[in-house]
């Protein structure tokens, strides 16, 4: 999508998007529980939280200083779109991070 320009172009909003790629693509990894998986999805994964939470924080400022509006065209909002890019990636590595349980073979 990023390549089509299909997407809201933006700093924070692609690395988000590539973060929710990364964390996507190390979970469909065999070796996903492995503690050097799991610590660099830690790393990855909070480095896009806390671009997500910065800038949805910003959004929080624009509201405290009473300049918020919506963009018009809602689904491309970036208050809303880093709410939910937060969701996902903290989604992601409570999946990534959770209690692993090998099954005996």
């Amino acid at each position: 999508m990023e390549f089509a320009g299909t997407v809201y172009i933006c700093p924070y909003c692609r690395v988000q998007r590539t973060v929710i790629l990364l964390l996507g693509v190390a979970m469909i990894l065999p070796f996903t529980h492995h503690w050097i998986m799991r610590y660099l999805a830690s790393v990855v994964g909070f480095l896009g939280a806390v671009v997500a939470v910065n800038q949805n924080f910003m959004g929080w400022m624009k509201i405290s200083n009473g300049t918020f509006a919506f963009n018009d065209v809602l689904y491309i909002d970036p208050f809303l779109l880093s709410s939910g890019s937060l969701f996902i990636i903290i989604g992601q590595l409570w999946l990534i991070l959770g209690k692993y349980q090998p099954t005996e073979r």
